[in-house]
């Protein structure tokens, strides 16, 4: 199996600084501390199993370890549709929503050219087909079916936020609002060489049966790619010593669950899937800095002279793998 390490990025590209943590974290906290309020209690996602121990709680949510596949996860999460609610806003109570920063925060084309655009050179490298059939599921804005089709891919994307879809139409991303199911999956798979679902199977509560669904629908010799939040990483540690100030990564319910690699071996194995290459990368340095800065504001330390060296530092996390996120591209076994 072939593995990659890093991933080269200019923060200066994105604004998300101190004021932006703290006042997403504020309003996830808020989010996730009203939907705790009622709950149902799941078993493992992954492996149907009721053996878990805990492993943190944050924002009210309580995380617990697989003992049977090891994958941790949320013990009990709000009902499928208002899960939902938070990506498509029909419940007005939402104060932040994950598609705000794509939207409103975020450049899209910066978007696509920093974090996208090396995501399907990846995987281009990985498959063998030229100028593929690219499907990507749980598109967001559909920065990264720009990003496809802007190497030669005939790519369209699915999301179910309609806010998203028409933001991503407006920039020219070939993007429609569907919720993929069973029910639908075999047509709109039919023709794909490449299905792809980017930090979307963390955020279900149904991950194996949604992973099922794609993988039983598309064609034989499909290949399959996933980035999933990876628990055994410096930003888990960074998340549970600073349980208050969370605005990505940990952070229930959004994220149901995050994945070890044993836990994510368990799963593609289920669904009969291997791994072909993966891409070890994250924010980790990034992540920690910022909760740092979020609490010793007062001290107005200048931390300038870390800016040229955040790539270098988040490498040798990267290398270890201790990074917060995988990119990886599957196959049939």
């Amino acid at each position: 199996m072939i593995e990659k390490f890093g991933k080269v990025f200019d923060y200066s590209t994105i604004d998300r600084d101190v004021t932006w943590r703290a006042e997403t974290a504020a309003s996830r906290a808020t989010d996730s501390k009203r939907m705790a309020q009622k709950t149902v209690a799941i078993a493992c996602p992954a492996c149907s199993k009721n053996d878990a121990a805990p492993v943190n709680s944050i924002y009210d949510f309580h995380y617990v370890r697989c003992a049977s596949c090891d994958l941790v996860y949320l013990r009990e999460t709000p009902q499928i549709e208002e899960l939902k609610s938070i990506y498509v806003e029909e419940s007005e109570e939402i104060e932040k929503s994950p598609g705000d920063d794509l939207m409103n925060t975020d450049a899209f084309d910066n978007r696509v050219e920093m974090i996208c655009t090396p995501k399907v050179e990846f995987v281009l490298e990985h498959v063998t087909k030229h100028a593929p059939s690219w499907t990507d599921i749980g598109c967001g804005v559909g920065d990264m079916v720009q990003a496809a089709s802007g190497r030669g891919c005939n790519a369209i994307g699915y999301d179910i936020d309609q806010r998203e879809i028409e933001h991503g139409q407006a920039h020219g991303s070939n993007v429609e609002c569907l919720d993929v199911t069973q029910a639908n999956a075999k047509k709109v798979l039919a023709d794909s060489d490449i299905v792809s679902l980017i930090s979307v199977i963390e955020h279900v509560p149904n991950c194996a049966e949604v992973v099922q669904t794609v993988v039983s629908n598309a064609p034989r010799d499909a290949s399959f790619v996933f980035e999933v939040p990876r628990f055994n990483s410096l930003s888990t540690l960074v998340n549970m010593n600073f349980p208050n100030s969370i605005s990505r990564h940990m952070l229930p319910p959004n994220h149901v669950m995050l994945f070890t690699d044993l836990a994510f071996d368990n799963l593609l194995k289920s669904v009969g899937l291997k791994r072909r290459a993966t891409w070890y990368y994250g924010a980790d340095i990034n992540e920690m800095i910022g909760n740092m800065l979020l609490n010793s504001a007062a001290s107005n330390i200048d931390i300038s002279a870390l800016k040229d060296v955040l790539n270098d530092l988040q490498f040798i996390v990267d290398r270890a793998k201790f990074c917060d996120e995988m990119l990886v591209v599957c196959e049939r076994v």
